[in-house]
């Protein structure tokens, strides 16, 4: 029997925002409406192996899953309770009402009471039974074969946020899309990829009042933690995926399939 091919599917690769801004009309949201290289739709992506793992849930979602012909998850893993990385969960939630799978929502423990205000009706009845919210820190489980590890991240003026590491067979990778100001390296040095967010290209804005990095800062921390590969996610207006990345990185878009480790 031949081995389970594992993968990384980007259902999403925008900033909060999305690209368009419905209200812009930048150069690059004015390309996105029209030839639409720059289009997409807010952060996610999906583990394709054995089993298949969300990773975060934006509120394009069900689009999303619709446009890759998704049909449900084995589990869900969530980076931090802001409205681009959650308000999908109710379309996960309702996948499993309706066709009586489950598939069980891992977040850190810090992040965990926030799930739970912001979706009380996910923890009672049916729902809670289906679309459980459980602790990654406390899971026993592999995620399509990977442990996986929660690291708290700065998120710049928004406070903190969580990347997830992810090993398997002594190979690591890493998802970090929202970390502005990272200060321990170490855990994050070497790996076989980085998924990076970085939403400018080059931002103006003071450092006190952003919450991401931008591709010139991505890139001067890739060259400090020496990722093998390096594919940047997260990207706002302010980037114009025309212009070619610096080297050594590379630019996702919506649809995007890459091997895992």
């Amino acid at each position: 029997m031949l081995p389970v091919v594992t993968q990384l599917r980007f259902l999403g690769t925008s900033d909060s925002q999305g690209v368009p801004r419905w209200w812009c009309s930048c150069g690059v949201c004015t390309e996105a409406k029209t030839s639409r290289k720059n289009a997409r739709t807010r952060p996610a992506a999906v583990i394709e192996g054995d089993a298949r793992i969300l990773i975060d849930a934006p509120p394009e979602l069900r689009l999303q899953c619709a446009r890759e012909g998704l049909t449900g998850f084995d589990a869900a893993l969530i980076t931090h309770a802001h409205n681009d990385h959650i308000l999908g969960l109710g379309d996960v939630a309702d996948w499993g009402r309706w066709t009586r799978a489950r598939c069980p929502i891992y977040a850190p423990d810090e992040v965990l009471p926030q799930l739970r205000v912001r979706f009380p009706y996910l923890t009672v009845e049916n729902y809670q039974a289906r679309t459980p919210f459980l602790s990654v820190e406390a899971s026993a489980r592999t995620f399509a074969g990977y442990t996986v590890k929660a690291v708290r991240v700065p998120h710049g003026f928004n406070g903190v946020s969580n990347a997830f590491l992810f090993e398997r067979g002594g190979k690591r990778w890493g998802y970090m899309p929202d970390c502005l100001g990272l200060s321990d390296l170490e855990p994050w040095r070497g790996l076989e990829l980085l998924v990076l967010g970085a939403s400018f290209y080059h931002e103006t804005a003071p450092l006190e009042g952003r919450s991401v990095y931008d591709v010139q800062e991505a890139a001067a921390l890739v060259a400090e933690l020496k990722p093998e590969t390096t594919i940047l996610t997260h990207l706002g207006h302010g980037v114009d995926v025309r212009r070619p990345a610096p080297v050594g990185l590379r630019y996702a878009h919506d649809g995007l399939v890459v091997p895992l480790p």
